[in-house]
């Protein structure tokens, strides 16, 4: 069973190997020492923390927006 993300990338985006994963994505660092430069870098932040709570339901309102549909017309 896959480990439960508990970040969120809140700046820019993260490589990590060959994935890349974008603001607004949950994250799960490779280690401690990782997430904690990450973390003092502004890069990602705990998915409890205000500010991923934040970014989490701006996406969610974009995602239902249905601004990009193409209604034919």
């Amino acid at each position: 069973m896959a480990k439960k993300a508990e970040y969120l990338v809140i700046d820019g985006c993260v490589q990590d190997g060959r994935t890349v994963v974008l603001k607004g994505e949950p994250y799960t660092p490779p280690s401690k020492e990782i997430a904690d430069a990450l973390v003092a870098e502004g890069r990602i932040a705990p998915i409890k923390d205000p500010l991923a709570q934040q970014l989490l339901r701006e996406s969610q309102g974009r995602s239902g927006d249905g601004d990009d549909i193409d209604d034919g017309e």
